[in-house]
């Protein structure tokens, strides 16, 4: 067999899925592109057995249709072509989410993910766009902008 099946099943549980209660299908389809209302709920440091390591930030979709649905944004932090980008990412994201990080918060993964924790329950607005090979959707929050 030439999967690592513990480390699928991890990876699933770890993204959020609770065999009890989620349905096993169209939940963990993508989101459509646009725009979205969402609620700030978790942040986490995540790390795999490949030594890929990333930030993910735990969103609540609060638009009509997708009640309780929830967006998992990841920033990897394992290419270094990108990491630049990526760190700039993370510090457009919590700014956001009204979070002052330091420099220091950069120091340590824990120290960077206690420092955004401050953020949790912050609204924003959250842009889907999948890529022009449609291989991936990138994320961005922005701005809640008051109607």
């Amino acid at each position: 067999m030439g999967f690592n099946l513990k480390e699928v099943a991890a990876e699933i549980l770890n993204d959020g899925f609770d065999p009890r209660t989620d349905s096993v299908g169209d939940d963990f389809e993508n989101l459509p592109d646009g725009l979205y209302d969402a609620i700030f709920t978790d942040v986490s440091w995540r790390s795999n057995d490949k030594g890929t390591e990333w930030l993910s930030f735990e969103f609540e979709i609060q638009n009509e249709g997708y009640e309780n649905r929830k967006y998992f944004g990841n920033i990897f932090f394992s290419n270094e072509k990108m990491l630049q980008l990526n760190l700039k990412r993370a510090m457009k994201t919590a700014a956001v989410l009204d979070v002052d990080v330091t420099i220091e918060d950069f120091e340590d993964e824990q120290v960077l993910v206690e420092a955004l924790k401050a953020g949790l329950g912050s609204q924003c607005m959250i842009e889907l766009k999948t890529n022009k090979k449609g291989t991936f959707q990138n994320w961005e929050a922005l701005e809640d902008v008051p109607f």
